[in-house]
């Protein structure tokens, strides 16, 4: 039985008796709100010291947490995404022996143990959700001798209101993460009906929910205790006592060196669970793979295997589209890769024979936002690759996390389906213009657009190899107009090359998607003119400028005219087409129409493309007029329609 210890509670006046264990986290609470109260967060100073106590019993009691190995495979995590709420965790950290405490915030990046940045409300809450995710994949693969720990978050009431956490709550409760535990607290002052309401709507997602007195350590340890024993996500609701308590440090209450740094709780059990993990780890069968997986490494000859395995399943046909290529590629790589997890929004599965291979195994149904926030914790996790698939309409709704993955440059990858502009024979009725433009502006994100299904595949090597954040791949169910020939010079794997042509050329024609098409057809009315122009596909513009610039130049052509062609705004165009190029593409949100009438509707048609080329070229001198063969009827029409 625990000795009992008399001393005085800091959180009530009066002497209680208390275990000897129970002593030991009163005392690093009590140091721990001696650290709170140096911060600079003086606002919120009343939620850190309400959220103290069971913060400092989780990391004395439960928490899996090694200081000398934190970056262990198998610890807790320990999600804190509010700027608000760091200094707890700093607290902890500097009382573990990991940190020494300071008044400016600790920045994602800089400690192991910040799991993930701070950002918008909610995105923590579905990054939490993502990280139980993996931990439960990666148990099935591996048991739990390998893979058996949980994912804390401390949270705001705030965070809990949100459409991302619900979404999140949502899939967590159905696919059943009983690894997740949510921290959090009403905020002092704020209405209660708000938070009770929170509270219930994750109760009715599947969530066991404890409430407990934030002051009273047998109830936060009784709550903590049935975390570990619950068959559902847990949320614990830790409320401040009815009246307002003082705290006035003791000196009596100061941990002695014993408690603190590498003598903690929380170090001395992380260790000597780090240390029986390892043995079980080099016992295990499976050693290898899961070193291989937890490093984020590929295996040798997965690029070879992997087209292999495409060119036997596509049968090099030219006729599938991009959406069909992309996902057949996704199927034979999740034969080489077991890391790689698909969350999909069931609405965005194409309905073709293809998609028959990926009957998603988690679907997320309309729930595109959760679905986001959680493939970036699942990223966070490790050991995990996450795929995404979801119709590119859904993209804003993706955005916020799709920022927080870039701006944390973790490695996901997104399937954006029906990427149909205007190639739909309804037509795009929600004319999406921006998207593409607003993608490739946010920073660290590979935005890739394929034309045909032999570039679908160099995208998605691409995109595996693209390190420096998440990466899109735009996807269009319609097959290709033509039949596309080997390059002339360069790759789709280095974002841009030269499709067709001529090495001399009057007129480089820049395009990505299914307007490569075009360019080849406007080519081929640009020869009969006597211009020589040159078609260059540039399915992905991020992996491009990081090419040479000998390269760049060389692909674009110098001393020409480029002309740039795409269904989509403009915007950001300039950087290819320099000061003499122009544009032809929607900076507008058009009519819904089939496609034929929307590119006629802003001239993306090879006969209005011809005919400003041969317009430019005249007016600039840049080749004789005798050198212009005349125009055909057609061409003299679509000169004199407005443009």
């Amino acid at each position: 039985m625990a000795q009992a210890t008399l001393i005085e509670h800091p959180f009530t006046s009066p002497v209680a008796t208390l275990p000897a264990q129970d002593t030991v986290v009163l005392r690093l609470c009590a140091a721990a709100r001696v650290l709170l109260g140096k911060t600079r967060n003086s606002a919120h100073l009343a939620l850190l010291q309400t959220l103290c106590l069971p913060v400092t019993a989780l990391w004395c009691r439960m928490l899996r947490f090694d200081p000398t190995h934190p970056d262990w495979p198998d610890r807790d995590r320990f999600v804190v995404p509010s700027a608000t709420l760091h200094p707890l965790l700093q607290a902890m950290l500097h009382l573990s022996g990991t940190y020494t405490f300071s008044e400016s915030p600790l920045e994602y990046g800089v400690h192991p143990g910040v799991e993930t940045a701070p950002g918008p409300a909610g995105q923590g809450i579905a990054a939490a959700a993502g990280m139980a995710l993996a931990e439960h994949l990666l148990a099935k693969r591996y048991g739990r001798s390998l893979v058996n720990h949980r994912t804390w978050v401390l949270a705001r009431d705030g965070d809990l209101a949100t459409g991302v956490a619900m979404e999140a709550a949502q899939l967590a409760g159905r696919f059943g993460l009983t690894q997740l535990a949510v921290l959090v607290s009403p905020t002092p002052g704020a209405d209660r009906t708000e938070f009770s309401n929170s509270l219930a709507r994750f109760s009715a997602s599947g969530w066991s929910i404890r409430k407990v007195d934030a002051s009273q350590l047998s109830a936060i340890n009784g709550a903590l205790a049935a975390t570990m024993r619950a068959k559902k996500p847990t949320l614990i609701a830790c409320m401040p006592p009815e009246s307002p308590q003082t705290f006035h440090p003791q000196p009596s209450l100061s941990p002695e060196e014993e408690l603190t740094g590498p003598w903690s709780p929380t170090a001395r059990r992380g260790a000597t669970t780090y240390r029986s993990w390892l043995k079980r780890l080099a016992r295990h069968r499976q050693r290898t793979a899961f070193e291989r997986e937890t490093t984020n490494t590929f295996p040798c000859l997965l690029m070879e295997d992997w087209n292999r395995l495409c060119r036997r399943a596509m049968q090099l046909t030219h006729q599938a589209s991009t959406q069909q290529a992309a996902i057949t590629s996704l199927h034979t790589l999740s034969a080489l890769l077991p890391e790689l997890t698909v969350l999909t929004a069931t609405s965005a599965l194409p309905r073709t024979s293809a998609a028959a291979h990926i009957q998603p195994d988690w679907p997320c149904n309309i729930q595109e936002h959760g679905m986001a926030g959680m493939l970036n914790g699942m990223s966070l996790h490790g050991g995990i690759l996450p795929c995404g698939i979801a119709s590119m309409i859904t993209v804003d709704r993706m955005r916020a996390a799709l920022r927080m993955a870039a701006l944390m440059r973790q490695k996901i990858i997104y399937l954006l389906t029906d990427d149909g502009l205007a190639l739909s024979h309804d037509g795009a009725s929600w004319q999406p213009v921006e998207q593409l433009a607003s993608l490739r502006a946010m920073p660290h994100l590979a935005v890739f657009r394929p034309a045909n299904a032999q570039e679908a595949f160099a995208c998605w090597k691409a995109a595996i190899r693209w390190q420096s954040g998440p990466a899109v791949i735009m996807l269009c169910p319609t097959p290709p107009e033509h039949s596309y020939a080997v390059p002339m010079q360069g790759s789709a794997a280095r974002g841009g090359y030269i499709l067709h042509g001529s090495s001399s050329r009057h007129v480089t024609l820049i395009a990505s998607g299914p307007e490569v098409s075009i360019a080849l057809e406007t080519e081929q009315l640009l020869r009969q003119h006597g211009v020589q122009a040159a078609v260059v596909s540039i399915p992905c513009w991020e992996v491009f400028s990081n090419q040479p610039e000998a390269y760049k130049t060389t692909i674009l052509g110098t001393d020409v005219l480029r002309v740039g062609i795409e269904a989509a705004s403009g915007f950001g165009w300039e950087r290819w087409l320099g000061s003499q190029g122009f544009f032809v593409g929607m900076d507008d949100f058009g009519v819904s129409a089939p496609a034929n009438a929307v590119y006629e509707r802003f001239g993306i048609t090879a006969g209005a493309i011809c005919a400003r080329v041969l317009k430019h070229l005249r007016a600039s001198g840049a080749i004789e007029e005798r050198f212009l063969q005349a125009s055909s009827p057609t061409s003299r029409r679509q000169e004199r329609e407005p443009l």
